[in-house]
C-alpha cells in the first residue's frame, strides 16, 4: 500500500517537474518575446522621435512656405489690380482710336469731296485759259488786220500826199487801243474770277 503511494506521489512529482519545466521554458521565450518586443518598443520610440523632430522641422517649412504664399499672392493681387487698371486704360484708348478713325474717315470723305472741287475748278480754270488764248488769237489777227490796214492807209496817205505835195493831218484810228482794252479787261473779268473760285474753295476746305 506505502509502495503503491510512493509511485503514484513520484509520478505526480514528476509530472509537475515537467510542468514547472515546461512553464519556465514559457517564461523564458515569453521572456525573451518581451525583450524582443521592448528593444523594438525603443527602436520605434526612437524612430517616432526622429519623426516627430521631421515633422517639427516640415511644419516649420510649411510655415515659411506660407508665409511666403501669402506674400505671393499679395503680389498676384497687385498685378491683378494693375492689370485692369491697364486693361480699363486699353479699352478707353481702344474706344478714343475708333473715335479717331471715324473722324479721319469724315476728313478724308470731305478731302475727296475738295479734290473734286478742285478738280472742277482746274476745268474750269482750264476753260477760262483756253477762252482767253482764244481771246487772245482774235485779237492778234484783229491786230495783225488794223496794223495792215494803217500801213495801206499811210501808203495811200503818202501817195496822197507826193501828189498834192502837202501834209495832211490824219488822226489815228483808237480801233488798235479799244481792242487791247477789251482784250485787258477780259483776262481781268477772268483773273479775279479765279481767286474767287480757289479762295472759296479754300475756304470751304479749311472750314
Amino acid at each position: 500500500m506505502n509502495l503503491e503511494n510512493l509511485d503514484t506521489l513520484s509520478q505526480k512529482i514528476q509530472s509537475i517537474l515537467e510542468a514547472n519545466r515546461r512553464l519556465r521554458a514559457e517564461k523564458a521565450a515569453a521572456e525573451q518575446k518581451v525583450a524582443e518586443k521592448c528593444a523594438e518598443i525603443e527602436s520605434l520610440q526612437s524612430e517616432i522621435s526622429s519623426k516627430s523632430s521631421e515633422i517639427d522641422s516640415l511644419q516649420g517649412e510649411i510655415a515659411s512656405k506660407n508665409s511666403e504664399l501669402g506674400q505671393k499672392q499679395a503680389t498676384i493681387d497687385s498685378t491683378l489690380k494693375d492689370y485692369e487698371s491697364v486693361r480699363s486704360e486699353l479699352d478707353q484708348i481702344s474706344s478714343e482710336l475708333d473715335n479717331k478713325i471715324c473722324e479721319i474717315e469724315t476728313l478724308n470723305a470731305k478731302i475727296q469731296e475738295r479734290d473734286t472741287e478742285i478738280e472742277t475748278l482746274k476745268a474750269n480754270v482750264a476753260e477760262k485759259d483756253a477762252k482767253i488764248e482764244e481771246m487772245e488769237n482774235v485779237v492778234s489777227e484783229q491786230d495783225s488786220e488794223i496794223q495792215s490796214a494803217q500801213e495801206k492807209f499811210q501808203d495811200l496817205l503818202s501817195t496822197i500826199e507826193n501828189e498834192l505835195g502837202t501834209e495832211i493831218q490824219v488822226t489815228a484810228p483808237e480801233e488798235s487801243e479799244t481792242a487791247e482794252e477789251s482784250q485787258e479787261a477780259a483776262e481781268e473779268d477772268v483773273n479775279q474770277d479765279q481767286p474767287k473760285q480757289e479762295e472759296s474753295a479754300q475756304t470751304d476746305f479749311f472750314a
